[in-house]
């Protein structure tokens, strides 16, 4: 079964920025019950439901036969990938504000426009890269290196970037040969072992309704959020798609707000609009027009 890839800019980039909201809210759950309960337990479960939810669809659709048959080494290393990102990154979560790490978590989309250029052959001109320039710089009018936002922890978001932008460059190579159901079913498989052995090395799951309940809507988020984030690659190419990722930090900002009263200052909120801004400057205005 073929998926063939579509030039829709602008379904791109709206399936995007709809994928990072889901993730955004994914982790504002997430550090809801890491203050209590174990991270990988609540990983592994959530892990496991989405398997099993994607099992059902891949079933339901009748693409199972050939997702069953189109294994490979690159769903191997896409999980991997997958697998490891996660842990760090949450772990990160645990002792950080959400939109500090959010906000250093998005350097992967400058990696990933620089990997595009030998991994995928896409070519990094010049308004591509003075847009991918600006959204750094907004990062870090966010993060202010030196500043007491940094700690040892930021290592580990930054390794989770790099894991994550080999992850969503590699989603690219496959997004034109499976659905997004299919795409996602072996890296969740293998980001579900990964997190095993973590798991039940203390193993705390949720005890009370309101703690299932989150961890249910932790489940519905990241599954919308990926498969939002792989439907947009089938619509658009990274180096145009890498630079709504950024739309995170938005998400991350009103909802950590909203949710635990963090509200990012004047020079966070002029990092936000530069990174927007960024993000606006690489959506050709004749791709939109004939998107519509």
């Amino acid at each position: 079964m073929n998926h063939r890839l579509q030039h829709a800019p602008l379904r791109a980039v709206l399936s995007m920025s709809a994928g990072t909201a889901f993730i955004a809210g994914t982790d504002i759950m997430m550090k809801r019950l890491a203050a209590d309960h174990s991270l990988p337990a609540i990983l592994w479960v959530r892990n496991l439901i989405i398997l099993l939810v994607i099992y059902g669809i891949l079933h339901r659709s009748g693409e199972w036969a050939h997702t069953r048959a189109s294994f490979s080494r690159m769903h191997v290393v896409r999980g991997i990938a997958m697998g490891i990102s996660p842990v760090m990154y949450f772990v990160a979560l645990m002792t950080m504000p959400v939109a500090e790490l959010t906000a250093l978590n998005l350097t992967m989309p400058v990696i990933m426009a620089l990997l595009a250029v030998p991994m995928l052959r896409e070519p990094l001109e010049g308004r591509r890269i003075a847009a991918v320039m600006l959204g750094f710089a907004g990062v870090l009018a966010i993060i202010r290196p030196g500043s007491d936002v940094f700690s040892p922890y930021m290592l580990l978001a930054l390794a989770a970037a790099v894991g994550g932008a080999f992850f969503q460059l590699f989603t690219r190579k496959v997004a034109g040969h499976q659905g997004a159901m299919a795409s996602l079913f072996y890296p969740w498989v293998i980001s579900t072992v990964i997190c095993t052995p973590f798991a039940l090395y203390r193993w705390t799951p949720p005890v009370n309704g309101v703690e299932w309940l989150l961890v249910a809507l932790i489940t519905i988020f990241s599954l919308s959020g990926n498969t939002l984030m792989v439907r947009s690659y089938q619509y658009g190419p990274a180096s145009l798609i890498a630079p709504f990722i950024y739309m995170q930090l938005i998400w991350a900002a009103l909802l950590g707000w909203l949710i635990f009263g963090a509200f990012p200052d004047g020079w966070s909120l002029a990092g936000m609009i530069t990174i927007v801004a960024a993000g606006l400057l690489l959506v050709p205005r004749q791709s939109l027009r004939r998107s519509r």
